[in-house]
This record gives C-alpha cells, sequence and structure tokens, in this order.
C-alpha cells in the first residue's frame, strides 16, 4: 500500500488522482479526531487505492494529515428535517455515497454505519471481498441477536422481503453492506420514494437479477428505536416496505418462489437470551386496540380476520397465541390499505401498531423456554408462512373490490 499522506479533498476532474480500488463510505456523521483514528487503524486491506468518504464541508483543516495510505472524500447530502428518523438520515448518505462511488470508478463500495463499528479491517475486508472473489454485487450483513431483538425486521421487512422478491436475506434494510460497480450505480439512480423514503438494496438487487450475498458480521450496533414511539417506528420502516411494495408490484407479482442466498463467514457466537420482557403490557395494548380500533380495522380488514381477532381476545394471557397465517393476512391487507389510501396512512400505521404488539407478546410466550437456534428456526416457519400465503395477497392485490368491507 502505497505510504502517502492522508488528504481531505473534494472530487472534481483536477482533484482525481488515479483510480478507486474501493471506496468504505460512512453513512453518518462524525468527528474529524475519531475519523482520524479510526482510519489511521486501518492495516491489510489488499486495495492499493482506497478512499474514505464522509459527510463534510471539504475544508482540509477538517481533518488531521496522517501517514496512513489513504486518501478522505467529503460527500455532501441535504441537510435533513431535524424530526427525520436515523435510518432516513442514513438512506439519504447511503445514496450520496453510491453516488460518489460512480463518480469515482471504483471497483468497488462498501458502506458503513456512522457508528464506525463496522469501521475496521477485518469487518470491511468481509464486506468487499466477496465483490472481488465471489462474483457478488451486493453483499448484505448477518448480525447476531438476542431472540427478543430486531422483531419488526424478523416479523415484517426480512419475511415480506423474502416472500416478495424471492431473497432470502436477514436484513433487507441494512446500515452496513458492500457492493460491486453495477450495483452502487442500480442504487445511485434508485427512485426516491420522496421524505422519509429509504433505500432498499435488497429489492434493486433483485429487480434487476444481481448476485445477493450475505457475510456474517459479529457487529452489535444499537438500537435506533430508543426513545421513539413505536407507531412512528412503523409508520417509517413498514411504511416504507409498503410504498416499496407498490412501486415494484409489477416485478413482485411474477416471483413464484424464493431462493437460498450464499452466506460466507463464521456465524457469530450468540449473544445470549436477552432480557425475557413482561408480555402483559403488550398483550393489553392488544386488547385496547380492539376495543378502540374495530372501525378502523374494518375497513382493512376483511370479515374472516376480525372474527379471528375477536377469538383472541378471549383467550387468558397464557394462552395467547397468534397465527402465523393471521399475522402475515394482516400484513397483507395493511399493505393493501396503504396502496389504495383507504385513510391517513399515519392513521393506518397506527392501527397496525396495536396488533404489531400483539404479534410480539404472542412470539415471546412462543419462544421464552427455546434454545437461540430453535427461536431463530422459528423465524424461518414465519417466513415460509409469508410465502405460502402470497397467493393471498396477489388475489387481494389484483382484485381489491372482491373484498370491499
Amino acid at each position: 500500500m502505497p505510504n502517502s499522506e492522508l488528504v481531505d479533498e473534494r472530487v472534481t476532474e483536477e482533484q482525481h488522482t488515479g483510480p478507486v480500488d474501493l471506496l468504505i463510505g460512512i453513512a453518518g456523521a462524525v468527528r474529524a479526531e475519531e475519523l482520524q483514528a479510526h482510519v489511521s487503524k486501518l492495516q491489510g486491506l489488499a486495495q492499493a487505492h482506497i478512499a474514505v468518504a464522509y459527510p463534510g464541508s471539504g475544508k482540509p483543516e477538517s481533518v488531521p494529515a496522517a501517514d496512513a495510505g489513504f486518501r478522505l472524500v467529503p460527500y455532501s447530502v441535504a441537510a435533513a428535517d431535524p424530526a427525520s428518523l436515523p435510518w432516513v438520515v442514513s438512506a439519504a448518505a447511503q445514496r450520496a455515497i453510491c453516488t460518489l462511488a460512480a463518480e469515482l470508478d471504483a471497483k468497488a463500495c462498501v458502506v458503513v454505519h456512522g457508528d464506525l463499528i463496522a469501521f475496521d479491517t477485518a469487518h470491511i475486508q468481509s464486506l468487499s471481498h466477496a465483490v472481488a472473489e465471489k462474483g457478488c454485487d451486493l453483499i448484505l450483513p448477518v448480525y447476531p441477536s438476542r431472540k427478543y431483538e430486531a422483531l419488526l425486521n424478523h416479523g415484517i421487512l426480512a419475511p415480506l422481503t423474502r416472500a416478495l422478491y424471492g431473497q432470502r436475506v436477514r436484513y433487507p434494510l441494512p446500515p452496513d453492506f458492500g457492493c460491486s460497480p453495477q450495483m452502487f450505480r442500480k442504487l445511485s439512480t434508485a427512485r426516491d420514494l420522496g421524505d422519509g423514503g429509504l433505500l432498499w438494496p435488497s429489492v434493486q438487487a433483485a429487480a434487476s437479477n444481481y448476485q445477493v450475498c450475505q457475510v456474517n458480521l459479529d457487529v452489535h450496533h444499537a438500537t435506533q428505536t430508543e426513545g421513539l414511539e413505536l407507531s412512528a417506528v412503523l409508520a417509517s420502516l413498514a411504511g416504507s416496505a409498503f410504498a416499496e411494495m407498490d412501486a415494484m408490484a409489477a416485478y413482485w407479482q411474477r416471483v413464484r418462489s424464493s431462493h437460498a442466498t450464499a452466506t460466507f463467514g463464521s456465524t457469530a457466537a450468540q449473544v445470549g437470551d436477552g432480557e425475557p420482557a413482561d408480555t402483559k403490557p403488550l398483550i393489553d395494548s392488544f386488547l385496547l386496540g380492539s376495543r378502540n380500533l374495530q372501525e378502523i380495522w374494518g375497513l382493512v380488514l376483511p370479515p374472516v380476520t376480525l372474527l379471528e381477532l375477536k377469538r383472541l381476545t378471549r383467550v387468558s394471557p397464557e394462552a395467547f397465541r397468534m397465527p402465523d397465517s393471521l399475522w402475515v393476512r394482516i400484513i397483507y391487507d395493511f399493505a393493501l390499505a396503504y396502496r389504495l389510501r383507504k385513510m391517513n396512512r399515519g392513521h393506518l400505521m397506527g392501527a397496525l401498531t396495536p396488533l404489531y404488539l400483539g404479534w410480539v407478546a404472542s412470539y415471546m410466550q412462543e419462544v421464552a423456554a427455546l434454545s437461540p437456534i430453535a427461536a431463530e428456526q422459528r423465524f424461518e416457519q414465519l417466513a415460509r408462512a409469508y410465502e405460502e400465503e402470497k397467493p393471498y395477497l396477489v388475489s387481494r392485490w389484483r382484485w381489491p373490490d372482491r373484498f370491499n368491507p
């Protein structure tokens, strides 16, 4: 690796200093001294020409020089609304990084979260190696997680992605990922969903028939939902999935089954079960929603689903279980209502919240006595239910008037 000074530079024709073998983009604000400390520790990367992209003003004095063999390249992102959720801000940064990678004609690009937990030699190698050595276009992470973590991802985002687009990926909306030139060019021009829109690399890859791989990363990002209203989180994440679903309907209705995704690297050690949560408040929220939201649920859900939910209100808390088929059809019906704009989308996603809490309570009680491995298998069972119920979704999507509450 060349022993050159670390330089901060704008990307202009005059300042291009040669090809970029690897662009490492940081999708989030980072302090200059923290960035410098991390970059100085990057050793052993095989690529000869490496650029590190960070959100900044581009002033040379903003980052101290160091004898590390990398150059720093600032990128700009439109000023975010102070009320923007963290993953919305990250999505804008991810898109900007992919655009910069295309401008630099990089041979590979790795995007890491702004917390810099994945910003080290081992993790960057894991995310970039599959591009050069395995022919992968998109490399997604598989993170270790406790039984009661990432339930929104495991209960909605991942299985929905699998059923719709045929991609068996664990984290379809990742904070870290690697991509090939054709992949980051695709992401740089991905359709903008407007305010609050998110970048869905796995969906873009599936629609373009690009090769998707996964790599096990021993990375534990802090939760980004701390202190946020659950209804706002659902509206943003599940709402974005529904919006992407609407935009890609012509594609996913042709997908008949899912396929396995090549996964590399050793599985990280399980981080334990985590603290079991008290499910009574969750069930109470479901029961309260059942009493207060019948009118809204009746605009979204067919009579048979409403009947099944009514039965759930009559069981004891210990026996509370929401069948997979019921939960999946609820998600599909809310996705259709989101598309048809049957009501204000904020109100719609608010009405989904107690149903989601009911599913969480059911899942937690079901896996409480299971090992982490058995809990993982439980998610596989749920994912299969999403696939099995897909004909229901396609039928409702194509002929929504067949059921008009």
